[in-house]
């Protein structure tokens, strides 16, 4: 029987996770399909309870905006989702739903692999949701000199700063990108639409800065444009899921 991963979100037409663990499917002999989902807010917890009942369901990933809706479902996590409150990969046991944040590892590895170490260098983050939030620690956890996080929300961002201080001694402020960063990256949702505004300013930030998306469609948003044309080095959000791959392969419990 054709093993069913899912990936759970709302919009959903962004999502890469599809093709990428398709093709590993499919180049690895393993009967099994990953399946876009997209799910309401409201919707959300009802789907959970039908999705648990499928026999042959292996786990989903889970995306905007339901990470934080996720880890309050869950029967048993991680001390990644107990200090984000946040998930991005669940599967159904005997028990309920267990699960685990990979977003902010992914995005840390592919920024060490193509730019260096973390390591002493200031950080901005733009977007207090889920991928902020799992971003920032993975920033923490590779000694980051100090991390700033921004939201339209601003009580979003506060909370966030609050949740990051408890768990560090790093600096953590709340503002936007600055001339002070070394890397700026935006985790909001804002550039999936070519009609969105930019999330910041590429020119407000000192000439070299490392300019990061989160978002995977388009895998360049127009803020990397607006910065690449700047001359800031870029990375392109598709990164955060290519390097968190293999632990979410392990979490669904499929053969390395």
């Amino acid at each position: 029987m054709t093993t069913v991963f899912g990936i759970v979100g709302d919009p959903i037409a962004q999502a890469r996770s599809p093709e990428v663990f398709n093709a590993l499917f499919q180049a690895r002999g393993i009967d099994a399909v990953m399946v876009p989902m997209h799910v309401t807010p409201d919707d959300f917890e009802g789907a959970l309870e039908g999705f648990r009942r499928m026999k042959n369901l292996g786990g989903l990933v889970v995306t905007v905006p339901h990470k934080f809706a996720a880890a309050q479902l869950l029967s048993g996590s991680s001390h990644r989702v107990s200090i984000a409150g946040a998930a991005n990969a669940i599967r159904p046991t005997e028990t309920g739903w267990v699960g685990d944040l990979y977003d902010g590892e992914g995005f840390a590895i592919g920024i060490e692999a193509h730019h260096g170490p973390v390591r002493g260098r200031r950080c901005a983050i733009v977007g207090a949701g889920g991928a902020g939030t799992a971003i920032a620690l993975a920033l923490i956890d590779r000694a980051a000199a100090e991390i700033s996080v921004w939201d339209l929300d601003q009580a979003r961002a506060e909370a966030l700063r609050e949740r990051l201080a408890a768990y560090t001694t790093i600096p953590i402020v709340v503002g936007p990108p600055s001339l002070s960063d070394d890397l700026a990256i935006n985790a909001s949702s804002a550039g999936m639409s070519p009609a969105d505004r930019l999330p910041f300013e590429p020119a407000c930030l000192r000439q070299g800065a490392l300019v990061c998306e989160a978002i995977m469609k388009p895998p360049k948003t127009r803020l990397l444009v607006e910065a690449e044309k700047l001359g800031h080095p870029i990375q392109e959000g598709r990164h955060m899921l290519d390097y968190q791959v293999g632990a979410i392969w392990q979490f669904f419990g499929l053969q390395p």
